[in-house]
C-alpha cells in the first residue's frame, strides 16, 4: 500500500504545482467533493468551482479550481483547470473589489441578457472563493 502520491495541477496559463506529494486530496467535482486517498481507483471527474484542499507532509495546502478535469491514474492525480490560484497569491482587496462590481451588477439596476446574468454569477462565484481561500493562508 502506497502512503503518498503526486499532484500535478495545470491551467491555460502553466503549470500551478507538479510532482507535490501528497497523502490527501479533497477536490471539489461537478457530483460533490471527493477524497483523495493513496491507492484510489482510477477516475476521471469533470470539476466544478471551489477550494482544493491538499495534506502534504509539509502541511496542509489550499487551492482554488475553476471547472476543468481530475484524472487519477495510479499514484498521480493530474488536475486540468481552467483557473486555480494558491491561497498565498490571493489579492484580497482585488477580490474584494470584484465581488462588489459582480454584485452591483447583479442587483437588478441595469437590465441584463442573459449571458451577463450567467457570466456576472460566475465572477461573483470566483470572488467569494477567493476572499475563503484568503482567508485559509
Amino acid at each position: 500500500m502506497a502512503s503518498a502520491f503526486k499532484l500535478n495541477l495545470f491551467t491555460p496559463k502553466g503549470v500551478v504545482i507538479k510532482d507535490l506529494e501528497c497523502n490527501d486530496i479533497v477536490i471539489p467535482t461537478v457530483r460533490g467533493e471527493i477524497n483523495i486517498l493513496p491507492d484510489h481507483t482510477h477516475i476521471l471527474t469533470e470539476l466544478s468551482t471551489g477550494l482544493m484542499t491538499v495534506k502534504t507532509p509539509m502541511g496542509i495546502r489550499h487551492f482554488s479550481v475553476t471547472a476543468g478535469l481530475c484524472r487519477v491514474l495510479k499514484d498521480t492525480v493530474t488536475i486540468l483547470s481552467f483557473t486555480s490560484e494558491k491561497a498565498e497569491d490571493i489579492d484580497m482587496e482585488r477580490a474584494k473589489a470584484a465581488k462588489a462590481k459582480a454584485t452591483d451588477r447583479l442587483s437588478g439596476k441595469e437590465s441584463l441578457s442573459d449571458v451577463d446574468i450567467i457570466k456576472f454569477r460566475r465572477k461573483l462565484e470566483r470572488a467569494e472563493m477567493r476572499l475563503r481561500l484568503a482567508n485559509l493562508k
